[in-house]
């Protein structure tokens, strides 16, 4: 089953006003004075923020949590998964909402993300596992 990510307001502030600035470098490369490298950063990043807003999901399939965040990719055995709880932390992971939850897995690591549908995610988790913690 594949979960969307819940989308911030403004996260989308953030990301399209990189998108739009590196669009008006791209232009001013392209059009203005041209820059070869300037062309090259500005097109890979419009590229790579256009794919964070686009392709962030998360995925639940064949005993496994496959997370992508843009091209980004990362995946969880679900049998692994000790604990999930609410967080609110606008800062480094793989989510565009404050409102995530956090993953604890393994023997020491944690993931936050955020699915639009949260209460369902962490039913089909807890179907595929059990013994999964609410904190």
């Amino acid at each position: 089953m594949e979960f969307s990510s819940r989308k911030d307001l403004w996260m989308g502030v953030i990301i399209w006003g990189c998108i739009g600035a590196f669009v008006w470098i791209f232009y001013q490369s392209l059009f203005v004075k041209f820059d070869i490298l300037g062309l090259v950063i500005a097109a890979s990043m419009i590229c790579f923020s256009g794919s964070i807003w686009f392709n962030t999901k998360y995925k639940i399939e064949g005993g496994m949590l496959n997370i992508h965040f843009g091209p980004i990719k990362k995946t969880i055995v679900i049998q692994s998964i000790k604990s999930i709880r609410f967080a609110k932390n606008p800062f480094t992971s793989p989510a565009l909402s404050i409102h995530k939850i956090e993953i604890n897995y393994g023997k020491y690591e944690t993931i936050s993300i955020s699915p639009k549908d949260t209460d369902r995610f962490i039913e089909i988790l807890k179907k595929n596992n059990p013994q999964i913690k609410m904190k």
